[in-house]
């Protein structure tokens, strides 16, 4: 006889329970009106997430992928670029950079969270890129600019 008590993967019962009422109330208001998709609730939201981070704008997407995607655009991430990221996330990840037009290269994580490894990525910067006589970093593996990276946080943790 085991006398272990499973632990769920990720428990989203709980971290939902204190935001059931108000998540419920939203939803049922987004039910009656039949506005899922821009509206008062939608630029209710983008205003209380700019204040909340003290932005002057707030912009509400459909997808994470979508997010991550709009997010690589405005840091200046151009079409043929290169954006580093880890080889164990969500596809969404890689799709963001290719519907940017970018192509993503990857940096090994650290076995014990994960994440991406920051003695990994110092090692690709310094192995497998080097600088251009603009001064622009370049990878070697495709000779194109090294502009972005995405660390993906997981498991709770965020990447170091």
């Amino acid at each position: 006889m085991s006398n272990h008590t499973d632990i769920p993967f990720l428990d989203l019962v709980t971290l939902h329970t204190e935001l059931e009422q108000e998540l419920t109330e939203v939803f049922q208001k987004a039910l009656r009106t039949g506005r899922f998709i821009g509206g008062p609730m939608v630029e209710e939201f983008e205003q209380a997430f700019a204040d909340l981070c003290d932005a002057k704008y707030a912009v509400g997407v459909s997808s994470g992928t979508d997010a991550l995607r709009f997010a690589l655009m405005a840091c200046g991430v151009q079409p043929g670029d290169v954006v580093v990221t880890v080889p164990n996330t969500f596809i969404a990840t890689t799709e963001a950079i290719s519907q940017a037009g970018a192509f993503p290269e990857f940096v090994d994580v650290d076995e014990r969270t994960y994440n991406m490894d920051p003695a990994k990525l110092q090692e690709y910067l310094e192995n497998q890129c080097e600088m251009d006589s603009s001064g622009r970093l370049i990878s070697r593996r495709s000779g194109r600019p090294v502009t972005a990276l995405v660390p993906v946080h997981l498991y709770g943790q965020t990447a170091d």
